[in-house]
């Protein structure tokens, strides 16, 4: 499974990286290395280690649960290996070209030892281009043959929390009817006394209405933003009293919530 290589790569990553950022609080290295490559090094060490590993840890780790079918391992793998090989050669050259003197932004490479690292870099940036077209086959592919794909029993990684006790993708009211918690990993608990993780007594559920007054009113919130930032007033106040309509309009609705029926909940719950 990739899920747990991009979350180790994440852990190594961001913390190697975080080390770096240690090295930059000292104000003498600082007063060095600033404006260098060192620090371009640095911020892309814990910005891509840090966070696009751990995000696509997330995504490999909960589409299935999310959409109802797993992804291509083969292709995910690929994709990691190619990332993670990529990230090291593009971006730790970069750390020696910092202490070697070379600065952010350059119009020209000014010195000709410079020349084999950024070689190196942009190789690096070759085989992350690499991945991520990985990346987008896996998603082709993964869609393409989702039928063969389909995660039928709600638990693919055979985990340990109740999440993985719902049907893939999860109905609307995630439980049908409570389940009973009596220790950690829950979930793994009733899968090993063999007690099924809900009892089949199923009441009326209510829930909450779909409403698009949330990205309404951010769209015309972003829109004012933008017109505070570059000083375009009218646009700004229009925005403001839009959003401000979106927010009353909402606030005042009363139709906010509908009930799936007892007989509607055990229909779902048979057909997951």
């Amino acid at each position: 499974m990739a899920a747990p290589l991009w979350l180790v790569a994440f852990m190594v990553t961001f913390v190697t990286g975080g080390l770096t950022g240690v090295l930059l609080a000292v104000p003498p290295v600082d007063f060095v290395l600033h404006n260098s490559a060192f620090l371009v090094a640095h911020f892309h060490h814990v910005i891509i280690g840090g966070v696009v590993f751990g995000v696509l840890a997330g995504i490999t780790y909960w589409f299935p649960k999310a959409f109802g079918f797993t992804l291509d391992e083969r292709l995910g793998q690929a994709s990691f290996w190619c990332w993670l090989i990529g990230f090291y050669l593009a971006f730790m050259p970069l750390y020696q070209l910092g202490l070697m003197g070379m600065t952010r932004r350059l119009q020209h490479v000014a010195d000709p030892s410079w020349q084999p690292l950024l070689l190196v870099a942009e190789a690096g940036a070759i085989v992350i281009f690499c991945g991520i077209l990985c990346q987008i086959a896996q998603l082709y592919v993964s869609i393409r043959t989702r039928e063969r794909r389909l995660d039928l029993t709600g638990d693919p990684w055979n985990g340990r929390t109740l999440e993985w006790s719902t049907s893939s993708p999860p109905p609307a009211y995630n439980f049908a009817v409570l389940p009973r918690v009596e220790t950690i990993d829950a979930f793994w608990h009733m899968k090993r006394i063999g007690r099924p993780p809900v009892a089949p007594a199923y009441e009326a559920i209510e829930m909450p209405r779909n409403s698009p007054a949330g990205f309404i009113t951010a769209f015309f919130a972003t829109v004012m933003g933008f017109s505070l930032i570059w000083h375009i007033w009218w646009l700004a106040v229009l925005n403001f009293l839009a959003a401000a309509t979106m927010v009353l309009i909402a606030g005042w609705s009363i139709e906010r919530e509908h009930e799936i029926t007892a007989a509607e909940v055990a229909q779902m719950e048979r057909a997951g």
